[in-house]
């Protein structure tokens, strides 16, 4: 399998009894049972102890037997190749057997095929040449528990969004925002969930699980915990809280009769790749997206010189939205698709403009091979409905979710590369296609039956993993990049195969309706920097005058490292080519990045947080580009700004005015240059 770049081909090696693996920045070392006891991330520990699973066999505390050096049990190399490696795995109690498969591929993404069986007999018991005690195979309670060190537990991201149950009984009912926040201090519980992360800001530990087949809590809104411990958190699936339904009573015999039960997961550090030291080379303009543009896209950019104006503003990156296609999201263009696509790429490119084109998680009814493919490829729910979807578009048809793990994924992939082949684009962008759906079409191979005979959906997270793996192989060849949006959800297995993502459009769901809520910053500093994934944000940015506009948008993405997306060619345009301006003139890539939560207080205001960029010349003299913003919607006055040094010059760049003391909207931003600045101790 060829590999992309940045990444390199997975390595492992023996450690003793143990085997170490490294990806692209990150490490991992996997125990003799195989499985994970550490795994390191820019530099940091991530586990507090190594990963185990705990339970009760008969009343009694289940003890493993880890004497690997005087038997023939342990990990061993099943196979490898230069895109992963398979570890087996096993150990064994008094009465039980858990035997691992362990994927890792070179992206850091480790799958996890774990079996539970009891252990049975000897041969030479079999054969009465040896004893055979009576044995009871009563599995009482199975967790999978996973130790993480406090210094990277400090948010969380879980999809889907739910109610937030924590241990000291408060419930957070569901919002828009509550993919992401802080970690309680007491814990908090959940039922099963496909995707969990929890991290800092500079890294964490992704958790995914497509289903939970097989597994049996007493309380199904509690399958997951994540629960302070001495060192941390520890994060708790609890697999069995009794004997498995499926094995029946008969312990005596269990040996004979009771079938594996299987339990797949996956884990993945992150970030899942090195973050740009510029993020904000690409300037991208995505007309239609909320501000709606009138009649054909041709049309529209012809109009007024419209491409030209792009070229003065600075835009590198034209996206187009959804409409750009007559039949939404197919991988087949009509006459009109192909000709209007074919003069907007040829204007751009005469001008040094990229363009990437838009395509989402529908299939749509007007497709030609609707009647073939669509109904087998649909989202469907337990009673074979749909699941979601169904939009109503221009020229008139009907959009449905679809499946990713149906063979709809051969037909997107295949025609996406032919239209980037034939007309020359440089990119795609990809709406909402890394979330996973819970689907229980059995059409093309999605849900599972319970011992009950009930049917329960399933996420489809490999198959959307490797369809994203499989586009960006073929982009990456031809120098194409992908541009993802997504709705409160990190999905960690597709990000190592994205360049950028655009997110925010949850957030501004209450302020455009003039909510007066302070910005949610830990929301931000969980799901919205990039810098914990290792793949740039950039901010959507709604408008609803005079309630909330596009510099409030911009006040709450220039602190956190990333900027907002302007989708109208006019005035955020023109606002957004003002800061384009403003930080290409500072030597970003040069410069160290210092974050509100890392500097302390910079203004005489904490309501009012700074970021900064800093820049050390070779004599000594420092400049910093700082952003400044209003967090609440309470105006602030005479701001006053401390670096804790002294600065020769203070200018806001969007004015080009020097300053002492400045004002702040609510909800409002400034940039500041401080130049000329040394320290005020030559030595240090």
């Amino acid at each position: 399998m060829r590999i992309p770049k940045p990444f390199l081909p997975v390595t492992v090696e023996t450690d003793g009894l143990s085997y170490r693996a490294r990806v692209l920045g990150r490490e991992m070392t996997f125990g003799a049972n195989s499985l994970v006891k550490s795994i390191k991330s820019n530099g940091k520990e991530l586990l507090s102890e190594r990963m185990r699973f705990v339970g009760t066999e008969d009343g009694e505390p289940i003890i493993w037997d880890n004497d690997y050096e005087n038997n023939e049990s342990g990990c061993f190399v099943q196979s490898r190749k230069n895109d992963k490696v398979v570890l087996c795995g096993a150990m064994m109690s008094k009465a039980f057997i858990i035997n691992t498969a362990v994927e890792i591929s070179y992206d850091g993404c480790v799958c996890v095929d774990a079996s539970v069986m009891p252990r049975g007999l000897t041969v030479a018991q079999v054969f009465g040449t040896a004893d055979t005690k009576p044995m009871q195979y009563k599995l009482d309670k199975l967790w999978l528990e996973i130790p993480l060190n406090a210094d990277i537990g400090e948010f969380y991201n879980i999809y889907p969004i739910d109610d937030l149950h924590f241990e000291d009984g408060r419930v957070i009912e569901r919002s828009e925002t509550m993919s992401s926040g802080r970690i309680p201090l007491c814990g908090f519980h959940m039922p099963h969930k496909p995707l969990l992360w929890l991290g800092g800001d500079d890294c964490g530990f992704g958790f995914f699980c497509e289903s939970d087949q097989n597994c049996q809590p007493s309380d199904s809104g509690r399958l997951i915990e994540v629960l302070p411990d001495k060192n941390g958190w520890v994060m708790r699936i609890r697999l069995l809280d009794s004997p498995p339904k499926a094995w029946g009573d008969n312990y005596t015999e269990g040996y004979g009769v009771f079938e594996p039960l299987t339990y797949k997961f996956g884990f993945m550090a992150t970030p899942v790749k090195e973050f740009p030291e510029n993020p904000y080379l690409e300037k991208m303009f995505h007309p239609d997206c909320f501000v709606k543009v009138k009649g054909n896209y041709i049309d529209f950019l012809r109009n007024k010189n419209r491409f030209d104006r792009l070229v003065e503003k600075g835009v590198t990156t034209l996206v187009l939205h959804e409409k750009w296609n007559k039949a939404q999201n197919s991988p087949e263009l009509s006459e009109f698709t192909a000709k209007q696509l074919r003069e907007i790429v040829d204007e751009c490119h005469k001008r040094g403009i990229k363009v990437l084109t838009y395509f989402g998680y529908e299939v749509s009814t007007i497709l030609a091979d609707w009647g073939k493919i669509g109904e087998k490829s649909e989202i469907k729910n337990e009673k074979g409905e749909h699941f979601f979807g169904g939009w109503y578009r221009v020229p008139f048809q009907r959009d449905y979710s679809v499946c990713y793990n149906s063979e709809y994924s051969d037909f997107f992939v295949d025609g996406i590369v032919k239209i980037v082949d034939e007309f020359n684009i440089d990119g795609i962008y990809l709406d909402s296609t890394s979330m996973p759906k819970l689907c229980a079409n059995t059409a093309h191979g999605c849900g599972y039956y319970d011992e009950d005979g009930e049917l329960h959906g399933t996420y489809q997270i490999l198959a959307i993993r490797d369809m994203f793996r499989r586009i960006y192989c073929e982009m990456s060849a031809r120098g194409c990049v992908i541009n993802l949006h997504s709705f409160g959800c990190l999905n960690f297995t597709a990000l190592p195969y994205v360049n950028g993502t655009w997110y925010g459009e949850n957030l501004q769901a209450a302020y455009i309706k003039g909510s007066d809520k302070d910005m949610p910053l830990d929301y931000f500093r969980a799901e919205y920097t990039g810098r914990n994934m290792g793949v740039p944000v950039e901010f959507i940015a709604y408008e609803n005058r005079p309630v909330w506009n596009f510099e409030n948008a911009a006040a709450m993405s220039l602190i956190h490292g990333i900027l907002p997306r302007p989708n109208d060619i006019e005035h955020p345009l023109d606002l957004m080519s003002e800061i384009w301006r403003v930080i290409d003139s500072f030597p970003v890539s040069k410069s160290e990045w210092c974050p509100y939560w890392k500097g302390g207080e910079r203004l005489s205001d904490a309501r009012a947080k700074c970021s900064y960029y800093k820049y050390t010349a070779l004599d000594g003299d420092r400049m910093y580009l700082a952003f400044i913003s209003n967090t609440t919607a309470t105006g602030l006055y005479g701001l006053k700004i401390n670096i804790g040094e002294t600065a020769a010059k203070v200018t806001d760049m969007l004015t080009g005015e020097d300053t002492d003391a400045f004002d702040l909207a609510p909800f409002g931003y400034k940039i500041l240059y401080i130049k000329n600045i040394r320290c005020q101790c030559k030595n240090k």
